[in-house]
């Protein structure tokens, strides 16, 4: 079984998942990476490359063999619950679990990443707010919901993580 971790840019999926594995037996996976190592292009060079559309596409292959993997924590990109295809691979042996900040956290964030995220190069900070509501929806569909905040440690939040998916029956 899997550990998924869903949510917005910003939202803490990469640090939290390498607290999970730190502390844990699950091996660390992040799709992004995956990506990058596949296609030999930075995720923004892709981007830029194939527009968002060939991006989705690749990132979905990806996310159909990571499903495949066992005990592993898997760190999504932002976007890929917008395909419902994703979350039924990731779900058949995994537990979704959704990091879930209030804006203003993904705002405060973000202010010190503008050049390294792909989707930020054109939109301003209004912009990005109508993404993250829009994608709300698509993030509830989870098993679990893990409220961000400022301050707290990657290892807090992975030790909550834990103690909540073996409660779910791991």
């Amino acid at each position: 079984m899997n550990i998924v971790l869903t949510g917005f840019m910003a939202s803490g999926k990469t640090e939290i998942s390498k607290a999970i594995a730190a502390i844990s037996k699950y091996k660390l996976v992040d799709t992004d990476d995956m990506i990058v190592d596949r296609e030999g292009k930075t995720i923004n060079q892709i981007f830029e490359e194939c527009g968002e559309d060939g991006f989705r596409k690749i990132e979905r292959e990806i996310v159909e063999d990571a499903s495949k993997l066992d005990e592993c924590v898997i760190a999504t990109g932002g976007g890929v619950v917008l395909n419902k295809d994703n979350i039924t691979a990731l779900r058949k042996n995994g537990i979704i679990v959704n990091l879930a900040p209030e804006f203003c956290v993904i705002e405060s964030r973000l202010k010190n990443a503008m050049s390294t995220r792909p989707l930020l190069r054109d939109g301003e900070i209004k912009d990005i707010h109508k993404r993250f509501i829009d994608r709300l929806p698509y993030y509830a569909d989870c098993d679990i919901s893990i409220k961000i905040i400022n301050g707290r440690t990657p290892r807090s939040y992975a030790i909550e993580i834990l103690d909540l998916c073996e409660r779910k029956g791991r």
